[in-house]
């Protein structure tokens, strides 16, 4: 089996820690995981989550797409991961990843398939 062409990192939420001053918790470091997969474009007419391109207000904008993974990355990505790419966008998780299968032939995973949503803001 071929690996997808695009190096990707998985971002993933680490364990707090507490602020000893205000006793207050801070979001620890991500953990990054190496990963290799395919982004591409959401082509879809309606969903219950449209996270198509939508222009929020003037100079905002969020865009949605499907990131296709490898099988076997070690950690399963979870609703709220976040991936960066090798052009350093970053891209938040919207949904469950879920494994897909071919159609016919193996039952092996064929890829993960993520629903995924960048949010940028755009200098005019």
């Amino acid at each position: 089996m071929r690996k997808l062409p695009e190096k990707w990192t998985l971002l993933a939420d680490s364990e707090p820690t507490i602020d000893p001053v205000t006793n207050n918790r801070l979001p620890g470091r991500p953990i990054e995981i190496p990963w290799t997969g395919l982004l591409q474009q959401r082509q879809l007419t309606s969903s219950s989550i449209d996270v198509g391109n939508t222009e929020i207000e003037n100079g905002h904008e969020t865009s949605g797409a499907v990131l296709l993974l490898d099988p076997g990355i070690p950690r399963m990505p979870q609703r709220r991961d976040r991936f960066r790419g090798e052009d350093g966008t970053t891209y938040q998780v919207v949904g469950t990843p879920r494994p897909r299968r071919p159609a016919r032939g193996s039952r092996r995973v064929a890829y993960i398939a993520a629903i995924v949503r960048s949010a940028s803001d755009m200098k005019e």
